[in-house]
């Protein structure tokens, strides 16, 4: 409550409530004094109680517990996700993060109760480094807003100690990639789904790309894959096709090589003929990668059935994706520009690709600086 009265002097003043600090929790009193005319006295007065009313809305806010507050956060996030990475936001909140931090009111988190956090997740748990920073992620992310909301009066999100992420990219050389192309020739029952770890060694597409590449996507005559559809997991861990890729950057085109396009009319040739056999009850999806009647292939047959190929060879063992490393390593020892490589992996930006690739950078270097001795060399012949 308050008033507007005049003092001895002729001037206005008032003396207001203004409740309790949402951070403190004491309560206030706002005196002004000075005010030449009652109008001035009731402008301030007026800016004095909005601002008030959000000390009070950053003061219910700031008693939420932080899975309310999170929570509110990941609602409003959602509309620009896609589902497959709301499924992961959701793994991360319910296994990762609400379990420690849950309870906590959002107005008492500090950098003491974050460093714990991580602790337990890397000494007790022991995840990996990448979930942990992919959780902390999340919440650096909320924790930044109750800042710039002023629910939190201390940035102390610099000062937390991450565990040291260590990317061990495996690749194939090109001997490897050399031995697993000439697979037909040294497999005798070798599967259907062959033909997409070519399509991924030769272009660098991701598995969800590969899955979802059609018929229609494949320009033949130009030797053009454009990536327009993706296979996507759902929120409840279906799958369905998307046309959205995984960056903006990923719907993108992928010149090949007249090898793969032959390989692909090959198979093409295979899919006709099922077609014809199944009639109506093929489901004609148009996929290249795809079952016996059409179908989709789960990603995990997908991955068993790379597992199997590779066990019959003499190459070393690397995962599926790492197909796609090993697309980009041999470009880059060919001299390739890393910004072509860059388009055709899909990634957002040039910066990407080289601190991805960087463990390929070192023997180019020595093979950049080498140039320089054929300078010189070069110079004492013609002497």
């Amino acid at each position: 409550m308050a008033s507007i009265k005049k003092d001895v002097n002729g001037k206005y003043y008032f003396v207001m409530d203004a409740g309790k600090d949402p951070i403190t929790g004491k309560r206030k009193q706002v005196k002004r004094r000075g005010f030449a005319s009652k109008k001035d006295a009731e402008l301030t007065l007026s800016e004095i109680k909005l601002e008030l009313e959000r000390n009070k809305e950053i003061s219910n806010i700031a008693n939420l517990k932080f899975k309310s507050f999170i929570t509110q956060w990941f609602n409003a996030k959602k509309i620009k996700l896609k589902p497959s990475t709301i499924n992961n936001y959701e793994d991360q909140l319910h296994y990762n993060i609400l379990p420690y931090l849950g309870e906590v009111k959002t107005k008492e988190i500090n950098e003491e109760i974050i460093q714990n956090y991580i602790t337990t997740l890397h000494t007790e748990r022991g995840l990996a480094p990448a979930t942990i920073r992919s959780a902390y992620g999340m919440v650096v992310e909320v924790l930044k807003r109750a800042i710039k909301k002023r629910i939190i009066t201390e940035d102390f999100l610099s000062d937390i100690s991450l565990p040291r992420e260590v990317k061990r990219i495996r690749v194939w050389t090109e001997d490897d990639i050399y031995t697993f192309l000439e697979a037909p020739k040294r497999i005798l029952n070798l599967t259907r789904h062959y033909i997409g770890f070519v399509i991924s060694v030769q272009t660098g597409m991701r598995m969800g790309e590969l899955l979802g590449l059609r018929w229609k996507d494949i320009d033949f005559e130009n030797k053009i894959i454009h990536i327009r559809q993706t296979l996507a997991r759902n929120n409840d861990d279906s799958f369905d096709f998307s046309d959205e890729g995984k960056t903006a950057s990923a719907i993108r085109s992928i010149y090949v090589s007249q090898t793969l396009i032959t390989e692909l009319k090959k198979h093409k040739s295979l899919i006709d003929n099922e077609i014809m056999i199944n009639g109506n009850s093929y489901l004609n999806y148009d996929l290249v990668i795809c079952t016996r009647i059409g179908n989709w292939v789960h990603p995990n047959n997908f991955r068993r059935a790379f597992k199997v190929t590779i066990n019959q060879l003499d190459v070393p063992k690397i995962r599926l994706h790492d197909l796609r490393h090993s697309h980009a390593t041999f470009l880059l020892s060919k001299q390739v520009n890393p910004k072509i490589i860059q388009e055709r992996l899909g990634h957002k930006n040039v910066n990407i690709t080289l601190n991805t690739y960087s463990h390929a950078l070192p023997s180019l270097q020595r093979e950049a600086i080498s140039k320089f001795d054929d300078l010189f060399t070069d110079r004492d012949h013609n002497l």
